[in-house]
């Protein structure tokens, strides 16, 4: 039915009304003529029925004055009737040839890129490669070559490329994941801590331990050393390794208040357009100015596309303010506490050294008046802080006998 409704409206069609006591005759005298009817309808008037306009004059032969056009409809009839609208046929015509000229530059060029990717060198290494706002599409390189010459011009990107969606270029980028340092088993190196803490115990697999059991250590403090210094023997170093466990406290404080705040919208909308033309963005509002004091804005884009995922580069964007009111619900003072806590808990989790096993914590509130408490979260934990720290001067240590020594 709708591709029938579809090549009706391209060969054009008429509706016509049929009146006076001989309306089946007349539709009969009709089809004689070999013109089709369809949709015939019994109205209080008479008798409409669907006819080609290519019969039109073939109908209007029937000498009847009981046979009116009431309506012209189609393609065909729009068409003649821009003979008399000069102006309006030019402005279609224009219209259609910037459409065309133009969807065969890019004029915008989106990323769909990891988290840490350096945008602004990918931007650089894009215009390297050809691509950027305004080029015609004819002269960009093969996705192929533009991928090589990203990758090459960038040091935290694995994998991308670029695909060409009618003016619109879309650059997918995916973000390097480096392997922590490892250093070779043959360069010397020291077990430093990570943090400050007091020593539970050291496992050395190789090296020195240079600490003892609850002894205090700071962050960088050297835990098992890579280097020898025999008294009566040359001395040496090595690749230390092994582990190190030590008691870390970790505190963190807030400041809270006892009520709970919420958002409630007002039903009241502001919305500004901007018609996006190729490379260019037009207002289409006189002054910006927000009625609202409090609003959530949001942006959306409405892109003219010729079939699927083919931008012709024109389209709208609206950025809409919705207003709303903040209200508060008091709550408890053992509540805020709670949430306080479970804050804090959370925030020194993400700052522990895996593995990490709970000793004790504890937990400290202060009210500051009727509706502030200062919260402070004190965490005991047993952490391995020992971590590999190349020793810069590899040499080979004199004796402690003046013996002479070889040297690297």
């Amino acid at each position: 039915m709708f591709f029938i409704k579809i090549f009706h409206f391209f060969v054009g069609y008429v509706i016509l009304l049929i009146t006076g006591n001989n309306k089946e005759k007349l539709i009969t005298e009709i089809l004689k003529k070999g013109c089709k009817l369809s949709e015939i309808n019994r109205t209080e008037d008479g008798i409409t029925v669907k006819a080609r306009l290519s019969c039109l004059n073939r109908i209007l032969e029937t000498d009847s004055t009981e046979i009116k056009v009431v309506k012209r409809c189609g393609l065909p009839v729009f068409v003649s009737g821009l003979k008399h609208k000069k102006g309006f046929l030019a402005g279609i015509i224009i219209f259609l040839l910037i459409t065309v000229t133009g969807s065969q530059f890019v004029w915008e060029i989106d990323y769909d890129a990891d988290k840490g990717v350096d945008l602004e060198r990918v931007s650089d290494a894009l215009e390297l490669a050809g691509l950027k706002t305004g080029v015609p599409k004819f002269r960009l390189k093969k996705p192929e070559e533009m991928k090589n010459i990203i990758l090459n011009h960038t040091d935290d990107v694995c994998w991308c490329w670029v695909y060409i969606r009618g003016t619109r270029a879309t650059v997918r980028l995916r973000k390097s994941v480096f392997p922590p340092e490892m250093f070779d088993e043959k360069i010397p190196c020291d077990i430093i801590a990570m943090r400050n803490g007091t020593i539970k115990r050291v496992i050395t697999k190789k090296g020195r331990c240079v600490v003892t059991e609850n002894q205090a250590v700071t962050a960088g403090d050297t835990i098992i050393s890579g280097t020898f210094d025999f008294a009566e023997a040359e001395g040496y170093q090595v690749h230390s390794r092994g582990t190190a466990e030590a008691y870390t406290e970790h505190k963190k404080s807030g400041i809270y208040k006892q009520y709970y705040c919420y958002k409630t919208y007002t039903g009241r909308v502001q919305r500004f357009l901007t018609l996006k033309l190729y490379k260019w963005r037009i207002p289409l509002y006189i002054k910006s100015r927000v009625r609202f004091e409090k609003y959530d804005s949001t942006e959306r884009d409405f892109d003219a596309k010729a079939g699927k995922n083919r931008y012709i580069g024109i389209g709208f964007k609206v950025n809409e303010l919705k207003e709303y009111e903040t209200k508060r619900e008091p709550i408890s003072y053992e509540t805020a506490v709670a949430f306080a806590q479970k804050e804090l808990e959370r925030d020194i989790s993400y700052e522990l050294l895996q593995p990490a096993q709970l000793v004790s914590k504890n937990c400290d509130a202060e009210k500051i008046d009727e509706e502030t408490v200062k919260v402070t979260v004190t965490m005991d934990f047993i952490e391995e802080i020992g971590t590999e720290k190349r020793i810069d001067e590899v040499n080979i240590i004199e004796p402690k006998n003046n013996q002479s020594s070889r040297r690297n």
